[in-house]
């Protein structure tokens, strides 16, 4: 993995072999990153997708051993219990163009990945909502600018 921080922003390029969601952590630790947005595209294998069943509170996951082009990744950095937590989505396409999309549980690098964070200005931490079972994120009461 290799990057640079330009501001509030970081531009990285994964190599062959990295873990997408350690690596990621491991920028989002050294640079002191709370919260930011993250986008990135290249080419991924062993990739697990998901979706969540909200009434089971659990997620349904799909593995992916193929090499497959990321065509795109969006998601957040955020904070979770004091540790960087990345939530990505992804769209992946196999060799014919068909595309799997979902949340991004894990996917190691098949050849490279440019990634792109966007730094927020403060922490974004995340705590448990009983409702959906989930971690959300704590922003601020309703309506507070």
């Amino acid at each position: 993995m290799k990057y640079r921080r330009e501001a509030q922003r970081v531009f990285a390029r994964l190599e062959t072999g990295d873990d997408v969601h350690a690596s990621l952590a491991q920028i989002a630790e050294r640079e002191g990153i709370g919260g930011g947005f993250v986008t990135a595209l290249g080419a991924v294998r062993d990739s697990v997708l998901g979706s969540y069943d909200l009434d089971r509170k659990e997620y349904e996951r799909t593995h992916f051993p193929d090499e497959m082009e990321l065509a795109s990744a969006n998601g957040t950095i955020s904070r979770h219990e004091g540790t960087p937590h990345l939530h990505l989505h992804a769209v992946l396409s196999d060799r014919r163009c068909r595309a799997f999309g979902g949340h991004l549980f894990s996917a190691k690098v098949a050849a490279t990945l440019e990634v792109f964070v966007q730094i927020a200005d403060g922490v974004i931490e995340r705590t448990p909502d009983e409702a959906s079972g989930l971690a959300l994120w704590r922003v601020g009461e309703e309506g507070e600018g």
